[in-house]
This record gives C-alpha cells, structure tokens and sequence, in this order.
C-alpha cells in the first residue's frame, strides 16, 4: 500500500565540517538519519551546496521509499546564516534544492536552541567549531550575540581555545608569561621538542581536540595557566547569559540555558564546575547540555512549520526515536 503524500518533515544542519539529515514522521518518529559532508555555502559555494543537499535529501527519502510529495515540510539549520545577504541566498539556494517542498530556516544556533528547550523559550550558548548565541522568551522577542567570528569578538569555539592554549605555552617557554606545564605537557601530546614546533603541524580538528584535552588535563593538575583560561572561558559564557538575561528574561521567574556543542558536551572539568557554580549563584535556571545532536531542532521546528503541537509527548517521542535511528547508522 503506497504511502499518502505529506507524511514527512526533514530536519537538516548544515555545518563545515559535516550535515546531518533527520527524517521524521507528523507523529515526530525519526526514521531514518543521514551524515554527509559539509554544506556551509561560505566554505565551499552556493552551487555545491546546493549539489550536496539534492543528493543528500534524495539518499535519505529513498532509503525510506518514498519520494519528495512525502515531505510536509523541510526546516534547515544552515551554518553562514548571518547577514541579510546570506539569508536571502540560502533561500534561493534550498528554493532550487526541492522546488516543490514547503521550508524554512535560520542559522544553526537556532535548531541548536530548540534541540535543547524542546521548542519553548529559552537561551543557548553554543561552542563547537565556532559560537552562536541565541534567545527567545515567553513573549517570543529573540535575540542573537555573537557568532560571527573571533576578529569580530567571538571567544568561544574550539579553534579560538585551542589557541589560547598554544600561545600560553609559547608565551611561558619563551619567558613572556607565567610558568606553565602546558609548556611540558602540549609538545609532549605530539612527540615534538618545544612548542615552536607546533608551527609546522597542520591545525585540523583532531589536531584542536587534542589541544583541547591537554589544556583540561593539566587544569585537572591544577596548573594556574589553565585554571585561569578555564575561568575566562566560563566568564565569556556569563557575559553571554546576563546580556541575554537583561534584554528578556528578567520579568520570568525562571530560564532555561542550553550549552550545545562538542566542547560543552565533553564536559571538561573544572571549567563545569566552575560555570555551573557561577550561574545558579547568580541565576533561577535550568541547565541543560542535550545527548542529541541539534539536528533534533530542526526536526521540532519543521513539525511546527506543519502545525504540530509540540507536546511534551511529540518531543519526547522526537528524541527517543532519534537515538534508536543512531544505532543504525
């Protein structure tokens, strides 16, 4: 029995370095996942962007046997959604994507918000490749800080960390700061002899994770350098939040504050330790750090694009569904 049209949403994040497709079911059951390469327009161009989401999207709705006419509506997440000039590229370029196929978007800090609220209010600090902040209230003002790049006062996002890192070393051996082991410690990581060396390897994201988690073994030891930086890194966060706080949120009694991204979800101690102490000092909040990928937010926003009703019942059947369709990747 062949299936009626309009059964299905996609929910896509479109990142640098990888996208994620979710295919849902109007009940919110994911059925089927998908993990490609990269799309940001901004790294690789419109054109090929556009190429990689059209063989991507019709991988996915063949896996499920079904064919464009299914799909209710699409909602992407899209990494390079910043200016007005971005936005109306991009929807040009998904328009071309899937003629056809209701849609909608924004930038990814967007899906990454309501993959941890379940699509209520709320405020999200993002830190994985890059930082995007995002915030809705209950009267449904939003606000976004950030997320453009570190030139242009971003602190947070792996490679501007793995950096701080790096030039804490470098400062201390050549004598232009306070001791510190990472001084010892990061080019041992690698097998080279100081950390001069370092400017010989090439800055991949393995290359910055492993930075990373030397820089949070050697703040575990209790090294000052590391301390320190682990402490403008969580300060960084609280500008972020009491910004967000005193443009919306200061009539509700309470918020709810999502850390999405690898850095957040590796949950390096003690910069935890030291961001949650902090923000429950200061502030009436739910802390939420999802075990889901913010794919699952463009999904919840694409069931709302069809009329869905969020219930707590829907999102948590989303989430749920989600991560048995992971074990079959």
């Amino acid at each position: 029995m062949s299936e009626s049209p309009s059964k299905y949403v996609l929910g896509v994040d479109i990142g640098n370095s990888k996208t994620s497709y979710a295919l849902a079911g109007m009940d919110g059951a994911v059925h089927r996942i998908l993990r490609s390469s990269g799309a940001n327009y901004q790294e690789i161009g419109r054109d090929e962007m556009v190429t990689r989401l059209t063989q991507s999207i019709t991988q996915i709705i063949r896996q499920q046997a079904i064919t464009l006419e299914h799909l209710g509506y699409i909602y992407y997440g899209a990494a390079g959604a910043d200016t007005a000039e971005d936005f109306s590229l991009l929807r040009r370029a998904f328009s071309e994507t899937t003629p056809n196929t209701p849609f909608d978007f924004d930038n990814d800090g967007w899906i990454a918000l309501h993959s941890g609220t379940a699509g209520k209010p709320g405020m999200v600090v993002t830190c994985g490749t890059g930082n995007t902040n995002f915030a809705v209230n209950r009267a449904g003002v939003r606000m976004r800080i950030g997320g453009l790049e570190e030139m242009l006062g971003d602190r947070l996002g792996a490679p501007a960390i793995c950096g701080y890192a790096l030039a804490a070393a470098r400062r201390s051996e050549d004598g232009r700061d306070e001791p510190t082991i990472l001084t010892r410690m990061l080019p041992a990581a690698f097998g080279l002899r100081d950390t001069s060396e370092f400017i010989n390897l090439e800055k991949s994201p393995s290359f910055v994770e492993k930075v990373i988690s030397v820089l949070f073994e050697a703040a575990q030891q209790g090294d000052g350098k590391s301390l320190q930086i682990c402490w403008e890194l969580a300060r960084e966060v609280m500008k972020i939040v009491c910004r967000f706080y005193d443009a919306l949120f200061q009539e509700e009694k309470q918020f709810t504050l999502v850390l999405e991204g690898s850095f957040f979800k590796a949950r390096y101690q003690p910069l935890m330790t030291m961001l949650e102490l902090a923000l429950h000092q200061r502030y009436s909040m739910e802390l939420v750090i999802p075990n889901h990928e913010p794919v699952v937010g463009a999904v919840l926003l694409a069931l709302r694009g069809c009329g869905t009703d969020l219930t707590p019942q829907v999102t948590d059947r989303v989430i749920r569904t989600y991560h048995q369709a992971e074990k079959s990747l």
